[in-house]
């Protein structure tokens, strides 16, 4: 009978959210702004996250290093960043130049993670994650080569995407360690927290809830939904964040990803 790893099949069902989320959050993008629609993901995941939190706080309490615990502070602030850098990016250029240039992270956590953690990278994995990035950018691409994105697309956009790849090459790099003696849920839920902060500025900076007609949209949106993106959010978010914990390596965690989008896109 074939073992499969647990972080094989986190990595699997995270996936598989996504999957779903994509194109769901894509139909609901059709009536609402896009600072609407992940804020209302990202508060009923924060809501979700809380209760199992609180729960798993007072039967098996906190513990963790405070090394792991910087890490899960840091990772909660970059993934922040890195998603205003991929919006900055959107606003100014298509995402079918966007996000091809975004696809090269795993390559980044294979040369950041030796330096951070004490794991070893071999050639192999190291090759798996260029073929890993450079097979979702051929995905992605649709009809864009390399010289129409680098020389017909927005420079401050292209540089924007590529310099994504850094900061969510040293996220998944900080998963690792922050798991590795955090539970997963309680760094799930730091980074929902600090993304949730960053969806209700961007709503507040747009006007979404100043206006009384604003407002009322926003719960019309809370309704029509009925929570189904933020439990995607919820469900994705804790199996990536468990992956990344029970994988050997942060690099083979991002490969598993990678690989795994270009077989649900395909």
């Amino acid at each position: 009978m074939i073992s499969v790893p647990m972080w094989i099949l986190t990595g699997v069902i995270a996936v598989c959210a996504r999957a779903v989320m994509s194109p769901y959050q894509k139909r609901l993008l059709a009536d609402a702004s896009e600072s609407e629609v992940l804020f209302v993901r990202d508060t009923v995941a924060l809501g979700l996250f809380l209760p199992v939190v609180g729960w798993t706080a007072i039967k098996y309490g906190f513990s963790g290093t405070p090394r792991s615990a910087v890490a899960m502070v840091l990772t909660g602030a970059l993934n922040v960043i890195g998603a205003f850098m991929i919006f900055a990016a959107l606003s100014r250029e298509d995402a079918s130049v966007v996000i091809p240039l975004t696809s090269l992270s795993p390559v980044i956590t294979s040369l950041v993670e030796p330096l951070l953690r004490d794991t070893a990278i071999t050639p192999l994995v190291i090759a798996g994650a260029v073929l890993s990035a450079c097979g979702a950018a051929v995905v992605n691409s649709k009809q864009n080569t390399i010289q129409s994105i680098l020389y017909g697309s927005d420079t401050t956009a292209v540089a924007l995407a590529v310099s994504v790849n850094f900061v969510f090459g040293v996220t998944s790099t900080l998963d690792g360690i922050a798991t590795a003696s955090i539970n997963p849920l309680y760094v799930s839920s730091i980074i929902v927290l600090f993304v949730g902060i960053g969806s209700a500025g961007r709503l507040w900076r747009a006007g979404a809830v100043h206006e009384p007609s604003q407002r009322r949209q926003l719960l019309a949106l809370y309704k029509g939904d009925k929570g189904i993106l933020g439990i995607l959010q919820f469900g994705g978010l804790a199996a990536t964040l468990f992956t990344f914990g029970a994988a050997p390596s942060a690099t083979q965690a991002s490969i598993l990803f990678r690989a795994s989008i270009i077989l649900v896109s395909l």
